[in-house]
């Protein structure tokens, strides 16, 4: 019979031990979910100023649109940092690159290339980064608007910002001499919004920097709690 002693390392044992009691008591989980908040709140930051330049925003709209519309809520029983925006799209003068072309002018015919008449539109925009002239767009003095695709029960009449004066060939007219409807139906005007902050935190370039540093932050600020727990 032969016997063999194995050493066992007592001091690690013990400090497993330890690490367990210390991780399964509130005082633990609290230390845990402030270091989930820690990562959390400079992920916020960083989702932040990455979907402003997602979106295009002038600058001036970082405070007062993208960090008032942004929230960050911890929740302790999932140990877990929710970052999502409250805020839908913000009025198109607030995205940089926004004019009004002519019709007839090399921007609009090329951005309103492949449209059929009714969808051609004048107002260009440079929201995310990639700029385009929005269809069924027009610009007044009070802002800028598009109509909405005309559908059963829209209007046959023009909205009078787009009214023309003067001589209209190709204008149909009535026995009287008068002019008489066109035929082409009108969808409803509406302002023009750029993106939606809700739509644009959880996607795109926000969405990739989320995932390249948010594991990061997590394992860096989490792990400090961790190193605090077993110095006690």
């Amino acid at each position: 019979m032969r016997i063999v002693k194995r050493g066992t390392n007592l001091f690690l044992v013990l400090r497993m031990r330890d690490m367990a009691r210390h991780l399964s008591n509130d005082r633990g989980r609290t230390e845990l979910h402030r270091g989930v908040i820690d990562a959390g709140r400079r992920m916020k930051t960083i989702n932040q100023k990455t979907v402003q330049r997602q979106m295009a925003l002038k600058p001036g709209n970082y405070g007062s649109y993208v960090v008032a519309g942004t929230r960050g809520i911890p929740r302790k029983k999932t140990l877990s940092y929710e970052i999502f925006g409250v805020k839908g799209g913000a009025k198109i003068e607030q995205y940089k690159g926004l004019m009004s072309v002519k019709s007839s002018g090399r921007a609009a015919r090329r951005m309103n290339a492949g449209r059929v008449t009714s969808d051609r539109g004048t107002v260009r925009s440079g929201v995310w980064n990639n700029p385009r002239v929005f269809k069924r767009s027009f610009a007044t003095g009070t802002g800028f608007f598009a109509m909405r695709p005309p559908s059963a029960g829209t209007s046959s009449r023009a909205p009078k910002a787009l009214w023309t004066y003067g001589s209209k060939p190709g204008q149909p007219r009535g026995a009287d001499g008068r002019f008489a409807p066109s035929g082409t139906r009108y969808g409803k005007v509406r302002r023009l919004f750029g993106p939606s902050l809700m739509k644009e935190i959880p996607k795109d370039d926000s969405l990739d920097v989320f995932l390249r540093h948010g594991p990061a932050l997590l394992e860096r600020h989490v792990g400090k709690r961790l190193t605090k727990l077993m110095r006690f």
